[in-house]
């Protein structure tokens, strides 16, 4: 089912790779600058931390999509639209490069000391266990470190 952000190492991969992430690094794909990839990987991140457990249970065309997703693709896909309060084209301050970098840093060492597990509901695939919520983070924050060659 592939790597986990809690996976041994894995937070200090995604710290090492992210230290090469520069202000002024043009991405491969996609439409985001350095410093909107990171304000929009912070929110993400903010909000999967401060989730509620989830109520409800999947439909079944969630659990296709978490199939598919979890089990079948290798890597986040390219293009994929995230929720609109995570869509910060056009609005983030280049010049906030750094602090948004020490908050990536900060909000990712926060999945190592978490003191509860995260099950949580995901709008496209459902209620999802702290299992699933270690590999879609894993699979996001890749997603976007490749989207800048890192």
């Amino acid at each position: 089912m592939g790597k986990s952000i809690y996976s041994k190492g894995a937070i200090e991969e995604i710290s090492t790779r992210m230290n090469g992430l520069q202000a002024d690094q043009i991405s491969l794909w996609g439409s985001m600058n350095p410093t909107e990839m990171l304000v929009h990987c912070n929110l993400a991140n903010a909000a999967i931390l401060a989730s509620s457990k989830a109520t409800q249970s999947p439909s079944m065309k969630q659990r296709f999509y978490k199939f598919i997703f979890f089990h079948v693709k290798k890597d986040f896909p390219k293009g994929a639209r995230g929720a609109k309060r995570f869509d910060v084209k056009g609005k983030v301050d280049e010049k906030t490069f750094e602090e948004e970098k020490s908050k990536f840093l900060h909000l990712l060492n926060k999945f190592r000391d978490l003191d509860r597990k995260l099950e949580a509901q995901h709008p496209i695939f459902g209620a999802l266990s702290h299992n699933y919520w270690g590999k879609f983070v894993w699979k996001h924050l890749d997603h976007h470190l490749k989207q800048f060659g890192l």
